[in-house]
Formats: C-alpha cells, sequence, structure tokens
C-alpha cells in the first residue's frame, strides 16, 4: 500500500489512515493475528501523522476489539470484535434504536439457521453439552439453575452450526439476552416450564435422528412460548 497517497487525503481522520494501513497489511500478507504491529513512531512516520493522532488511532481500533496494547510490548492484531459488537447492540438499546421485539426476531432468525446448519452435521461433542443442558433444565429447582441452563443450551446450538458469525452474533446478545431471559423465565408459571423444557428436548432428539422438521417446529414453539 502507498502510504503517502493515504495520508495526503486531507479530509481522512487518523483511525481511517491506521485502519486502512493495517488492512493494507493483512491482504499483502505481512500482518496476521497476534502479530505485533509497527511501533508508534514507525506508524507516524509512514502516515505522516502525529503521536497523539496515532494512539487516539489505536485506542479506537483497541475498543473494537482488533487491536490490543500490552504496556512496555507494544500493540498486537487480535480478534475481540464480539466485544466491540456487544457495546455497540447495548447503545441500541439505550438509544431506544431497537428493542425487545426486534430482539426476539434477530433470534428466532439466528437460531433457525444455525439449528439448519448444525442438522446437516450434527457435531457429537456439542449434542452432549445440549444433552447436559436439558438434564440441567429438567432438573433445575430454581430460577437461577433452570436460566443458565436454558443459556448454555442455546450456546451449544450457536456453537453445533460451525458459523463462527453465529457465535460472534451471540455473545454480542448475551447481556441483554440473560435480562429478557431472566424476565421470562419469572413470569413463566409452573405448567409452562414443563413444555419450555420439553421444546429443547425435542430440538435435541432431532438432531440426533435427522427430523429436522420436527426440530424446525419446537425451535418455533420454544420462541412462542418465550415471547
Amino acid at each position: 500500500m502507498d502510504a503517502n497517497q493515504t495520508a495526503c487525503a486531507p479530509e481522512a481522520r487518523a483511525y481511517d489512515l491506521v485502519l486502512a494501513y493495517i488492512k493494507g497489511e493483512i491482504a499483502a500478507g505481512e500482518l496476521k493475528l497476534g502479530d505485533k504491529l509497527p511501533s508508534e513512531r514507525a506508524l507516524m512516520t509512514r502516515l505522516s501523522l502525529s503521536r497523539n493522532s496515532v494512539r487516539e488511532a489505536l485506542r479506537q481500533l483497541e475498543n473494537m476489539g482488533f487491536v490490543r496494547s500490552v504496556h512496555g510490548q507494544g500493540s498486537f492484531l487480535v480478534n475481540e470484535a464480539g466485544r466491540g459488537f456487544a457495546e455497540l447492540f447495548s447503545m441500541l438499546l439505550l438509544l431506544h434504536q431497537t428493542d425487545r421485539q426486534e430482539f426476539w426476531e434477530l433470534r428466532r432468525c439466528l437460531e433457525t439457521s444455525a439449528f439448519a446448519a448444525a442438522a446437516a452435521a450434527p457435531d457429537p461433542a456439542c449434542l452432549a453439552e445440549m444433552e447436559q443442558a436439558v438434564e440441567q433444565m429438567e432438573q433445575a429447582g430454581t430460577l437461577e439453575q433452570l436460566e443458565q441452563a436454558e443459556e448454555a443450551f442455546h450456546r451449544s446450538l450457536l456453537a453445533c452450526s460451525g458459523n463462527r458469525l453465529f457465535r460472534l452474533i451471540r455473545n454480542a446478545l448475551a447481556a441483554p439476552g440473560q435480562t429478557y431471559r431472566r424476565e421470562t423465565l419469572t413470569t413463566l408459571d409452573e405448567p409452562v416450564r414443563a413444555p419450555l423444557c420439553a421444546t429443547h428436548r425435542r430440538i435435541l432428539e432431532s438432531l440426533r435422528t435427522g427430523r429436522t422438521a420436527d426440530g424446525l417446529a419446537a425451535l418455533e414453539e420454544h420462541f412462542k412460548l418465550i415471547r
């Protein structure tokens, strides 16, 4: 990448310049996950930026989850994007730019797609985790135990899909998901909790037996129960 050409754009912010440089290095095969980034002085020279501008740009990239600064060692290229996405989703909720209804719709679409992917090639390890979660749901004596087991089940379902973006989105939704899950389970009376556990058992068994249609129906029933 011609850093001088990039740096001459007067409207470009320091962040844009540093990000463009790093992306160019990744595309050229010069940088990969875990590698140490050029020093602040090197970036200053290559991009014609001040030290403060470089530091601020690296700080923004760290907040996004793509850079980790280690005191005395420098900055490293990492993938912790889920953290940045989680903060973004949290802000959208606080600013009322999304709501509980849209959250559940996103989860329903996400998990339906994850189930379809998992059904195509079920992972025995994930199925074992889901079995353990279902048993814990069925044996839960407290709301907290039920909540933890239910969360573990859906975490394993997303992992069973093998799709890393599915898991990234799930992690970003974890905080509001925990709040909504607790609110929902608190309002469910005992007669409803048994069918809720049953839907999870059916989802699991459908993955084991290849009865995809039954699993999708159980997943849809699950979301109707919790909404």
